[in-house]
């Protein structure tokens, strides 16, 4: 007598726990302790990433150095998962990052703002590995509370002309 369920019999075992554990650890390895390294351990060689503040898609290297430079922006960046739910072999999350502009993005000096910004991300899987994703979140929230911290922070220097 089989102890397999007809599922595994067929091969189509629930992959449901190892895809949100490897989405978990994206937020919490590379966002929460900060460790953008563990990016080729999670995602495909061929990853593709859509939604990011470029043109086009991104490439696994390029979401390592994404990862890098908001780490750098936004050091206490904290991630809120709202839900977490699996599909078909993609894991999709709603969320709200919060952090505090403490560090330059390339040329633009800390800000000092706090934001909070709502997200919605979906990792599409191949085998073990994220091998496509998708983000969207309102970067233009993201600027208009940025450009919020540098008016408060010239208002703070020079008074209320500003």
């Amino acid at each position: 007598m089989s102890t397999r369920s007809p599922a595994e019999t067929r091969g189509d075992t629930d992959l449901r726990p190892d895809i949100e554990r490897i989405s978990r650890r994206d937020f919490e390895e590379v966002w929460h302790d900060q460790n953008p390294g563990v990016v080729p351990d999670l995602y495909h060689t061929d990853y593709r990433g859509h939604g990011f503040p470029v043109v086009g898609t991104v490439s696994r290297s390029n979401y390592q150095q994404v990862a890098g430079l908001f780490l750098r922006a936004f050091p206490d960046i904290e991630f809120e998962i709202h839900r977490l739910d699996t599909t078909d072999g993609m894991v999709e999350t709603d969320w709200t990052f919060e952090a505090t502009h403490s560090g330059w993005v390339g040329p633009l000096p800390p800000s000092g703002a706090s934001i909070s910004v709502d997200g919605w991300g979906r990792h599409r899987y191949r085998g073990d590995r994220v091998a496509e994703t998708w983000l969207d979140l309102d970067w233009g929230d993201l600027a208009d509370q940025l450009g919020r911290g540098y008016l408060r922070a010239a208002r703070e220097k020079v008074g209320t002309l500003v």
